[in-house]
């Protein structure tokens, strides 16, 4: 079972927000594909039923990138998906254990969740499905 202190964890979901908030285009393809496979063995390795569902569409993910004829709309759908998954999953986010906190871990995947949906409603030209702003 995951061991990783909240206040990791939630340092980790905000540097992958700073990088998303430069825009999707900005990240290498290289690197996203790396982070996508790192937050996916992550995701995996909680052995948490409830966020199988975000690795598995983490390798949808990267196997949509690293495919022949990448479709944008196709990845638009998947990260609106994961978006909505991530900010469902910060409402579930784990107590704090002792000497740290939850508080920034569920603020960081909330803002994570938006920014994926609100990146893959604008692939694949649809609104976003709830109104949280960015």
């Amino acid at each position: 079972m995951d061991t990783i202190p909240n206040e990791t964890e939630a340092a980790e979901v905000s540097a992958l927000v700073d990088s998303l908030e430069g825009g999707l285009l900005q990240i290498p393809l290289a690197k996203a594909i790396n982070r996508i496979d790192d937050w996916r063995r992550k995701v995996t390795e909680t052995e948490r039923e409830d966020l199988q569902p975000i690795a598995a569409g983490l390798g949808e993910l990267h196997q949509s990138l690293v495919g022949e004829g990448v479709d944008g709309v196709r990845i638009g759908s998947i990260l609106v998906r994961l978006g909505e998954q991530t900010e469902e999953a910060a409402g579930n986010v784990a107590p704090a254990t002792t000497g740290d906190t939850n508080e920034d871990l569920v603020k960081g995947l909330q803002r994570l969740g938006s920014l994926l949906r609100h990146a893959g409603a604008a692939m694949t030209g649809a609104p976003s499905s709830t109104t949280n702003d960015l």
